[in-house]
């Protein structure tokens, strides 16, 4: 998926607690963290967001493995950080899992826009920034095994600091209170230095991929889901979530929770091919305030990680300015009175209206003194040259420290995206997310939405 944008509000976590198991499904509730006990981050996530390419009338638009990002701070000289990350990481969606046996615990990250399950080796310990975490003794476990003749034992992955890499093993795994994968294959981190000082300072040990199988750094084996399904554990690839609005919320493995739902309003919208990542056509309209602000083929990726909303940048320009916004380019946000209005959004999936108050899209720092529009700007396509000499910018009139608390919390610049000839995408997270019920169903390749019944 794409990038996470942490919430300036709060973080939110998944207990591993299950519940009403009785209708086949794995379900965590999700809960808030207390802000201060949670470090304000901008981890780069463990898979590569989409780099969606312009496609000709004779060939599909294809998928790249990495996305560039230039944070605001380094605009000026023009540096660029090779990201391949997922914001889902900031939102901090988190559950405990058991491997191995006797059991040890790990909180992991439930990610939709990656499809593999990492944990720490012991050898991660030798990092610095391990020190602190929950990590995997094959050894102390009875049913770990190795892995067959001819396997992948090996693997790499990639983050704007750094490289970050490890092997292969097999064990059960536990999900929820006693749903077990017997010898499911995945991955050990042993050497950690690509995530940083973030890593250390973050809440979680590893990462639980629920997305695309076609994701997985190990294609020779199956996911977790799909070996949930395999035993049975599950009776379908697809997995929902509910965000709560300063409440606890739920993440469901294996279908929807019905009761948390008005199952006869659930709209469902085909992906966009090749289906790799939750990208689904939207109207021609993108509206602000009642008032069309984007018109033309438009289409939506929906990320349960993000938290802010990204648009193109000449449409949230307008936007913002509409606002009386003046761009902080240190975090690539516009702040706006903490007085100012903001209306609502409107976006269309399947034919049918989806709003954003504009309550949800202000943001305060954690001072409480500084606001923000929580809508933000993305590059589409080849290099935007359009000139910001318009746009009042704020760079020079914002404390340092305002600055680096902002950028914690959000810290993510210009996306460089391209997308299908002709498409206008959108990126909307968790503040779009909250608003319905959100069904992502990898068998059908579908997104679906539903509204949320009444109370909760």
């Amino acid at each position: 998926m794409l990038f996470r944008s942490l919430s300036l509000v709060a973080v939110l976590a998944i207990s591993s607690a299950a519940a009403d198991n009785d209708d086949g499904l794995i379900k965590m509730k999700l809960h808030k963290m207390v802000p201060e006990e949670d470090f304000m981050m901008n981890l780069l996530s463990y898979h590569s967001p989409p780099t969606i390419k312009s496609s000709s009338a004779n060939s599909l638009a294809s998928v790249a493995t990495e996305r560039k990002l230039v944070r605001g701070a380094k605009q000026q000289n023009h540096a660029q950080e090779h990201i391949v990350l997922k914001n889902k990481l900031n939102a901090q969606y988190m559950g405990e899992i058991k491997i191995g046996t006797p059991a040890q615990s790990f909180m992991v990250v439930l990610d939709t826009g990656s499809a593999d399950l990492w944990v720490p080796h012991e050898k991660c310990h030798e990092e610095m920034n391990c020190v602190a975490k929950n990590v995997f003794i094959p050894s102390s476990s009875t049913t770990n095994k190795e892995l067959p003749s001819g396997s992948k034992s090996s693997f790499a992955i990639h983050y704007g600091s750094g490289p970050v890499s490890g092997v292969f093993t097999i064990d059960q795994v536990t999900l929820g209170q006693d749903d077990v994968v017997s010898d499911q294959t995945f991955g050990l981190v042993e050497h950690s230095s690509g995530l940083g000082a973030l890593y250390q300072k973050a809440k979680f040990d590893g990462i639980l991929g629920l997305a695309f199988p076609i994701l997985s750094q190990n294609p020779g084996a199956h996911t977790v889901v799909q070996n949930l399904l395999a035993e049975n554990v599950i009776k379908s690839h697809v997995f929902s979530f509910y965000v709560g609005k300063d409440k606890p919320g739920e993440v469901a493995i294996g279908g929807m929770n019905e009761k948390l739902m008005k199952k006869e309003t659930l709209n469902c919208i085909d992906i966009m091919e090749p289906a790799r990542y939750w990208l689904a056509e939207m109207s021609d309209q993108v509206k602000f305030g009642g008032e069309v602000v984007s018109t033309g083929k438009h289409a939506g990726i929906i990320d349960s990680g993000t938290s802010l909303i990204y648009g193109p940048k000449a449409v949230v320009m307008k936007m913002a300015l509409q606002l009386g916004g003046m761009f902080m380019p240190q975090v690539n946000l516009f702040a706006i009175s903490c007085d100012k209005k903001v209306p609502d959004l409107e976006f269309n999936f399947g034919g049918k209206p989806y709003v954003v108050p504009g309550k949800d899209l202000t943001m305060k720092d954690v001072t409480g003194t500084h606001c923000f529009l929580g809508i933000s700007m993305m590059m589409f396509g080849e290099e935007d040259e359009e000139s910001m000499a318009d746009v009042e910018t704020m760079d020079k009139e914002v404390d340092l420290g305002i600055t680096e608390d902002i950028e914690k919390l959000v810290g993510v610049g210009e996306s460089k995206i391209p997308i299908p000839a002709g498409v206008t995408a959108w990126l909307v997270g968790d503040k779009f997310m909250m608003q319905q019920y959100n069904v992502f169903d990898v068998e059908k390749k579908q997104i679906c939405f539903a509204e949320l019944k009444e109370g909760i």
